[in-house]
């Protein structure tokens, strides 16, 4: 946002106020504010003195930065960007302010992104400002603060107003920030606030307005005046009828000037315009009035066709999210009639917006945005009171828009939208990225795919726009994704989903199964697909649980990708989002809204963004975080510390309400606010429970009573009552108003109380203790109800119940989350598994749908609270380790080895053990392989030998097959069941007839190292080896011979694997692929192989014969016929998606 020369006062206008602003920033002194804030309502002039105040400390080189907010470029023009635009300016223009940043930008490159607006305001400008040298003065002008956002507790621009009121007068001496806004609730709280701390003008009490509004339309109208059309008594008519109104003044000339039709000159239309005005009430804002007359004079309200059109079209223009352009309204116009199917005949947009360049900007260029000249005019034509018969029901908009949008998207929207060249890199790393995205994404089809939804849930229940929303559901939703990818914008997909729930709800319930999967997919995928977009087809595809609708839809039309071998998950994962921290995570908290996610690690609460996964600020303590909490309202959070200090934050400010409460004498374990967000306790591990005052932070009681470390506090849902729970195996529920003991001591755990929670009704308290149970108490008779809840094999560290009281949650020191039902007291599926350490905290977001955990792991973790019934957890009998699995041929059954020396056969159905271990190796089995016909199954052991078991009876066939003389590392069948082959550590390959257990020929030689894997070409007639000496090597069943030269691989190879038409083997290799915390599978150049969801992440190595995944549920990749790089394209079949796959 730069200044306009056009918009500056006219000369000898405005010279009280401008001299008055002029002084302020001139005048030197110690009391001399540092922030003039020029306030009044719209169309009074705020912005042209805030342009020329701007053009004339630009011309006396004192102007640091200018910023303008703008309501119709929302997206663009932000708090966040107003506070980097500032500083860069800064940066150019004080030499040292720049040196200051760019050192700060080197030490922390990310500070510019920060999203803590705190945070940007003292790293971008105050500390660098605070460094310089005061020498001449600063000057930094903000216009229309009033534009910067939704007037909303808790909003962006409530933190930019307080980081900003804040910040001013920390500034130095030399700075000057001046501010300009409407007085809005919100700005007149603050106004009054740090009113002491500015100097402030209202522009209703300035003087000399109606004569300076006088001077303008003379100027404005100087051209007619001398070609005798116009008169100075009519300029002084004009500027008695603005009434202060700046704004008037600029419509009535602009309109005078246009020429609406043809043969009326400019006297004439003066007239028409006076004569319109005195027909409309005199308690009607002259800005309404004058409005409604140039509305009168260009559209003709007798003709329906005429007003049909521009209510139309203004309602587009209105309902639109962000400003466009003249053919972008166009554009989505014409596809709107591509739906209802009618033809365009030169109406709509081009009929109606050419003439009214008097309302709004660029109607006479096709690519400026159109938007009003002011916001004056966007509330004039939306209040039917004040505009009569030219009301713009901005439904219409919606409607038009939304229907527009979504046929646009299924009109352009297409595979590889824009000619991504290869998946091994970022987006970023794509040189000409903004090229090949202003080649393939249309203006139209960006602002269509961000923001349909926003349109179509304000038409609740359009049942006529449902057929077009399934077609692009079905059939064009991944390429959609595609190009959100692209553009960053992943969050789109979790904002529409959440919208498109609400709205299908109202229309077609059948729909919800698609949208809800597509909410689960950006959830998991959004942030991969955002960092390198290719992957959204290649590395999202093969994850898809088995009986996703979403897998129905797309799997048919895609092929070449990674195939899940075994373990692939049937239903959508429970884990969400992974977010890795610097140390270990002690609590965690949603906030009230379900938007936020707030993390005590080390020395600092973190604020987490769930729709993006970004950290949005962190609030630093003196030391390590023990304990933390929201206030209902979400404007406030508790922490406790190891230090005994209680800390209370403001949310917006992200600074301390009060001085930190000292009362404990030792590590403060549990902080909870009441319901009401006064009060706060605070239990402590020197047997001390405190209560204080949220807003002094005074100690408002001591509960006196426990003779132990206090582990976990909670206040019931009234208010009344707090329950502790303590070292010495016991609860106590105590008066939250007079501090004493609410009966006995309940008693039933055997070990200390770590954590307890009210229901959500206040008639119950889960309590989880070191004993590895959970208790459900009655708070009425003090009884446990029903038995203790079992399951967890360690400590249970956190406990929570779900909104509706239903369902608690619980977090152990055996790493796991479990989910248990309230009234039976039985565990609901299976555990949640992904976390590596302890989950030391566990809580419901408050719609009830998801769980966020906190570990030391160093993890926050977010998991789906209903994913479905969860897949079997197998192959939990083993003493040992897993070292090899397999499916048997009809996949009815798996076959495991372990390092326990034992082989088991489960059934795949149950994941119940089918028989007794078999056992006949003295070592760990590292490889197992089921028979073509699935009766035989062979096993490699470290015990150098081969044997073969019969999966009937379990017993072991002939005698061990002995002739390596060192590990056996790999096995497999023939195609024919005839023959076995075997790899070992000792260099050779060995093929034996399954039937006599005899070597066939002599062991193959050739390798310079261990061999890693065999496999059989589908006829059967060669073998396949991997070796540690980096090479494959192919071999001539029948005569017993190396084929050709070894293939060099330049690396230490695992698995090799033949293509199923015996043309191709495929190799995987394992020092130069790597995972990294963020789930990247990458080469040793960075390159980028393949993304591994959280649900997937843990355990991840590479084997012997296949790419395993995993530490509890283990699953195998095939990349056999996996397609990347410059090649990754070729995963489309190149048709259009099915539209309707039920």
């Amino acid at each position: 946002a730069h200044i306009d020369s056009d918009k500056i006062c006219l000369k000898d206008t405005r010279v009280e106020i401008i001299n008055k602003i002029s002084n302020w920033i001139y005048v030197t002194g110690k009391n001399i504010p540092r922030g003039f804030f020029l306030y009044g309502p719209a169309g009074t002039g705020k912005s042209a003195i805030s342009h020329t105040i701007g053009k004339q400390c630009k011309d006396e080189n004192c102007l640091g930065a200018f910023f303008r907010f703008d309501r119709t470029f929302t997206v663009d023009r932000t708090p966040s960007k107003a506070l980097q635009s500032i500083a860069y300016n800064l940066a150019l223009y004080i030499p040292e302010f720049g040196n200051r940043l760019v050192e700060l930008l080197d030490k922390d490159p990310y500070v510019s992104s920060s999203p803590s607006l705190k945070e940007q305001w003292q790293n971008l400008i105050l500390k660098p400002a605070q460094s310089m040298l005061e020498s001449k003065q600063v000057v930094i002008v903000i216009d229309a603060l009033d534009e910067c956002g939704h007037q909303q507790r808790d909003s962006t621009r409530m933190k930019f107003l307080s980081v900003l009121m804040d910040g001013i007068n920390e500034l130095p001496q030399n700075f000057r920030v001046l501010v300009t806004s409407r007085l809005e609730g919100d700005i007149a709280e603050i106004l009054e606030k740090y009113g002491n701390l500015l100097q402030a003008q209202d522009m209703s009490a300035l003087v000399n307005t109606k004569n300076d509004i006088y001077k303008y339309v003379v100027h404005r109208m100087e051209r007619s005046i001398n070609q005798g059309n116009f008169n100075l008594d009519q300029c002084r008519t004009l500027a008695e009828r603005a009434e202060n109104h700046f704004q008037w003044a600029y419509t009535v000339c602009e309109a005078l000037h246009q020429q609406v039709k043809p043969g009326i000159k400019v006297r004439k239309r003066f007239e028409r315009f006076m004569a319109m005005q005195a027909n409309v009430d005199e308690g009607f804002n002259p800005l309404d009035q004058l409005y409604k007359s140039i509305l009168q004079e260009i559209f003709d309200s007798e003709d329906e066709n005429v007003m049909n059109e521009y209510r139309k079209v203004m309602a587009q223009v209105l309902a639109a999210s962000k400003p466009l352009s003249k053919a972008a309204l166009r554009n989505l116009q014409v596809s709107y009639l591509h739906y209802i199917e009618e033809d365009d005949e030169e109406q709509g947009v081009d009929a109606v917006i050419p003439w009214l360049g008097s309302l709004l900007t660029g109607v006479n260029q096709s690519d400026v945005p159109i938007q009003p000249v002011h916001t004056s005019i966007r509330d004039f034509l939306l209040d039917k009171d004040r505009s009569g018969i030219y009301a713009i029901e901005i439904e219409n908009g919606h409607k038009i828009m939304a229907a527009g949008s979504i046929k646009l998207m299924t009109e352009q929207l297409h595979f590889n939208i824009c000619n991504l060249p290869s998946s091994y890199l970022l987006n970023s790393q794509i040189i000409n990225l903004e090229q090949l995205i202003s080649a393939g994404i249309s203006a139209e089809l960006e602002y269509a795919c961000c923001y349909w939804h926003n349109h179509l849930v304000e038409n609740p229940g359009d049942a006529s726009v449902l057929v077009l929303f399934k077609t692009f559901l079905f059939k064009y939703s991944l390429f959609w994704m595609e190009v959100l990818g692209i553009l960053n914008q992943p969050q789109v997909i979790l904002r529409s989903m959440e919208n498109m729930m609400q709205w299908i709800q109202l229309a077609i319930v059948s729909l919800l199964c698609v949208v809800t999967e597509i909410n689960q997919f950006g959830y998991i995928f959004g942030k991969m697909m955002a960092e390198s977009t290719p992957h959204l087809y290649i590395s999202a595809l093969p994850f898809l649980p088995q009986q996703s609708a979403l897998k129905k839809i797309y799997s048919l039309h895609f092929h070449n990708l990674a195939t899940i071998c075994e373990g692939h998950k049937i239903h959508w994962p429970s884990q969400q989002i992974s977010l890795q921290l610097n140390g270990e995570v002690i609590s965690v908290a949603f906030s009230p809204n379900g938007k936020r996610i707030i993390a005590g690690t080390d020395r600092s609460v973190q604020i987490w963004e769930i729709e993006t996964g970004t950290l949005m600020g962190s609030l630093q303590h003196t030391d390590s975080v023990m304990c933390l909490d929201f206030s209902s309202d979400g404007r406030r959070i508790v922490s406790g510390l190891i230090d005994g200090l209680v800390c209370i934050w403001s949310t917006e400010t992200e600074s301390l309400v009060c001085s930190p409460m000292l009362g404990h004498t030792g590590p403060v374990t549990s902080v909870a606010f009441s319901p009401d967000g006064k009060r706060v306790v605070s239990g402590s591990y020197y047997q001390s429970l405190l209560i204080w005052d949220v807003e002094t932070g005074t100690p408002l009681d001591t509960l006196q009573g426990p003779k132990s470390i206090v582990y976990s506090v909670a206040f019931s849902p009234d208010s009344k009552k707090i329950v502790t729970g303590s070292f010495e195996s016991s609860l106590q529920v105590w008066d939250a108003v007079t501090g004493h003991p609410v009966g006995d001591l309940l008693q039933g755990h055997t070990g200390p109380v770590i954590s307890v929670a009210f229901s959500p009704d206040g008639s119950r308290i889960v309590s989880g203790s070191y004993d590895k149970s959970l208790l459900i108490w009655d708070i009425e008779t003090g009884t446990v109800i029903g038995s203790p809840l079992q399951g967890h094999t360690d400590s249970v560290n956190s406990v929570a119940f779900s909104p509706d009281g239903e369902t608690i949650v619980s977090g152990s020191r055996d790493h796991s989350v479990q989910l248990w039902d309230v009234k039976t007291g039985f565990p609901i599926g299976n555990p949640f598994q992904g976390h590596a350490a302890s989950v030391n905290s566990v809580a419901f977001s408050p719609d009830g749908k998801r769980i966020v955990t906190g570990s030391d792991d160093s993890s926050v973790r977010l998991w789906d609270a209903h994913p479905g019934q969860l897949a079997q957890d197998l192959l939990h009998g083993h003493t040992g380790s897993v070292e090899s699995v397999g499916f048997s041929p009809d996949g009815k059954q798996i076959v495991s080895g372990s390092q326990d020396n034992t082989v088991q056969i489960w059934d795949t159905k149950t994941g119940d053990p089918m028989g007794k271990p078999l056992q006949g190796h003295t070592k760990a089995v590292v490889s197992v392989a089921f028979s073509p016909d699935g009766k035989k199954i062979v096993s490699g052991s470290r015990d150098e030998s081969v044997l073969i078991w019969n999966t009937e009876t379990g017993n072991r066939i002939g005698n061990p097959l002995q002739g390596h003389t060192d590990w056996v590392t790999s096995v497999a069948f023939s195609p024919d069941g005839k023959r076995i082959v075997s790899g070992s550590y000792d260099w050779s390959v060995r093929i034996w007839d399954a039937e006599t257990g005899n070597p066939i020929g002599n062991p193959l030689q050739g390798h310079m190292a261990h061999v890693y894997s065999v496999a059989f070409s589908p006829d059967g007639k060669q073998i396949g080896s991997g070796s540690d000496d980096d090479s494959v090597r192919i071999w001539d069943v029948d005569a017993g011979i190396s084929i050709g030269k070894p293939l060099q691989i330049n690396d230490e190879l695992f698995a090799v694997a033949f293509s199923p038409n015996g043309k191709n083997i495929a190799c995987v290799s394992g020092q130069n692929v790597f995972l990294r915390n963020d789930g990247w599978i990458c080469g040793s150049d960075s390159s980028l192989l393949l993304w591994i969801p959280p649900e997937y992440q843990a355990g991840l190595r590479l084997p012997h014969m296949k790419l395993l995944i995993s530490r509890a549920d283990k699953a195998s990749l095939d990349l056999s016929k996996f397609v990347h790089g410059t090649n990754w394209t070729a995963c489309f079949k190149g048709h259009d998606l099915s539209t309707d796959p039920f």
